[in-house]
């Protein structure tokens, strides 16, 4: 960018770039009591609800591959 002459780099915006960027959104429908053990899971292990689901299907894999 140049004001009066001089040239300026402007700051990038938005987030940084990631290696391995999560671009699918998959939809899920839990009765209420199993959204609750999701939730009560996520908040007694300091994780998100996604993280929980996610290490489920890691332990899925694993527990196929053994």
């Amino acid at each position: 960018m140049y004001v009066n002459g001089w040239r300026y780099k402007m700051a990038r915006t938005g987030r940084p770039k990631v290696e391995n960027p999560k671009r699918h959104l998959i939809g899920l429908k839990l009765t209420d009591s199993e959204f609750e053990q999701v939730k009560e899971y996520a908040s007694r292990h300091n994780m998100t609800t996604t993280q929980v689901l996610q290490r489920g299907l890691d332990m899925q894999y694993a527990k196929e591959k053994s």
